[in-house]
């Protein structure tokens, strides 16, 4: 009994080591958090632009009528960010719009995370009615990000943070995007936020499915046929039809909807069951973004999901993207003259004789 008891505490402190470990020797899922940056960015940025024309109905001056429950929200502190006249409104809304694309292309990307959040969060709980848990999700997503290092991949930051070195001055290790923070604190806030994320990925993921199980139509496999016989979800209506018309279709998409996001988190712990699970909610938000006309929220969802993806892939993905990127980018800057940013010399000026 004796050696079992040792045994078990020799097996738990080895455990705790390895996550002592993980946690401390480096920042783990660089890549998949880049890609997370990017995608969130592109989702903002697609909520904000697919909603250009109606702005001012869903949030700025002609959305009056929801002012009863603008009165009796816990977000009204930021309402001061859009307030204002129609012109102070839309400017503000096209800086947000800016920002997200700081976010997705990299730059200055801890302040622009930062900005972004703090103005979704003001435009979208300025009409709760009109949201939907894409902002919920981007919101928390968001916020851990200000935590970890997203911009170590595919970003300007890692070019400007190329051309500093640790023993720079403080000032200009952060105007060119290198670490301010110790390595080692840095390392800790990383990965704690980094599990804090996977953690809301999957509370998010078991509590829709047990809340799922619980109703008639989920058990009986007719879920999803009555969103989908909607027509304000019929982005194409004729695959919404051809679905809903086949109710062995109906059936397998109901239970593997659910069963996908029950049995996500343990089957991330081996790596086949993860590739199995990770094209699986794939296809589950791609569908959702398809069939029901949600593609942002579908985007918010799956950019954070990216960071169960191997850095293995992403690698072997950024090996088969780079020559091919330059070789595009060599031959655009080739057919545009110096003066704007290309390699093509200018013909000489003829002098008028």
């Amino acid at each position: 009994m004796r050696t079992l008891i040792v045994t078990a505490l020799d097996r738990l402190a080895d455990l705790l080591g390895r996550g002592e470990d993980w946690v401390l020797e480096k920042k783990h899922a660089l890549y998949g958090l880049a890609v997370s940056r990017i995608l969130v960015g592109i989702a903002a940025l697609g909520v904000l632009l697919a909603n250009f024309g109606h702005r001012h109905a869903l949030w700025g001056g002609a959305s009056e009528w929801v002012e009863p429950l603008r009165r009796d929200s816990s977000w009204g502190f930021l309402y001061w960010v859009f307030d204002g006249g129609p012109t102070r409104f839309t400017l503000t809304y096209l800086l947000l719009m800016a920002v997200a694309i700081a976010v997705i292309v990299g730059w200055r990307t801890r302040a622009a995370v930062a900005v972004l959040v703090i103005g979704l969060a003001a435009l979208v709980e300025r009409n709760g009615l009109v949201g939907d848990q894409g902002d919920n999700i981007a919101r928390v997503g968001l916020l851990l990000m200000l935590f970890m290092d997203t911009s170590r991949h595919w970003s300007l930051d890692a070019r400007r943070r190329s051309r500093v070195s640790d023993a720079d001055p403080l000032w200009r290790r952060w105007w060119g995007g290198g670490s301010v923070l110790p390595e080692w604190l840095s390392t800790v806030l990383h990965n704690v936020a980094l599990i804090a994320l996977a953690l809301q990925l999957f509370i998010l993921y078991t509590a829709s499915a047990l809340f799922k199980m619980q109703g008639t139509y989920w058990q009986d496999g007719t879920a999803i046929y009555y969103p989908l016989a909607l027509h304000e979800f019929g982005v194409f209506p004729w695959l919404n039809t051809l679905l809903t018309g086949n109710g062995l279709g109906v059936m397998i998409g109901t239970y593997v909807g659910v069963l996908v996001q029950l049995y996500f988190v343990i089957g991330l712990l081996h790596p086949v069951t993860r590739r199995i699970v990770l094209i699986g909610v794939v296809l589950l938000h791609g569908g959702i973004a398809v069939l029901m006309g949600l593609p942002w929220f579908s985007l918010s969802m799956l950019a954070f999901d990216a960071i169960f993806v191997s850095t293995a892939t992403f690698m072997a993905l950024d090996r088969w993207l780079k020559p091919r990127v330059t070789a595009r980018t060599a031959a655009l800057r080739a057919k545009l003259p110096a003066r704007v940013g290309g390699t093509k010399e200018d013909a000489p000026a003829q002098v008028a004789e």
